[in-house]
């Protein structure tokens, strides 16, 4: 019984970890926010589950949630990173931080792709 007690603490408490970034943009249009501002804001939340996805070994994450409000109905808008498209990923985030002048970044990306170019040779 203790054991039991125990994992589902631990799972609680890992479950807590993963939060979601959660946004409300209001009557704003969701794919003009995402294409415009909003970059500022997702890119980076992208990236970060993209070193999770691959330092996690997961298929797949969610890393951010963009609420709208559409024609008077709230609507609900789910991102999520999936290591079957990493490269294109890891790839649009480059040329985000190159134009956004993110050097930083731009490094950790490059780190990023090389250790995923090497893991995936046989």
């Amino acid at each position: 019984m203790r054991d039991y007690h125990r994992l589902e603490l631990e799972l609680n408490y890992k479950m807590q970890e993963k939060t979601v970034l959660h946004i409300y943009i209001g009557d704003d249009d969701i794919q003009t926010w995402t294409q415009g501002i909003g970059k500022e804001t997702l890119m980076p939340e992208m990236f970060e589950a993209c070193k999770e996805v691959v330092s996690e070994d997961l298929d797949k994450l969610q890393f951010a949630r963009v609420e709208a409000t559409i024609r008077g109905k709230k609507k609900a808008f789910d991102f999520f990173v999936e290591i079957e498209g990493i490269h294109d990923t890891l790839e649009k985030l480059m040329e985000w931080s190159l134009e956004e002048e993110r050097y930083e970044m731009c490094a950790e990306i490059q780190k990023l792709q090389e250790f995923v170019d090497n893991d995936n040779t046989f």
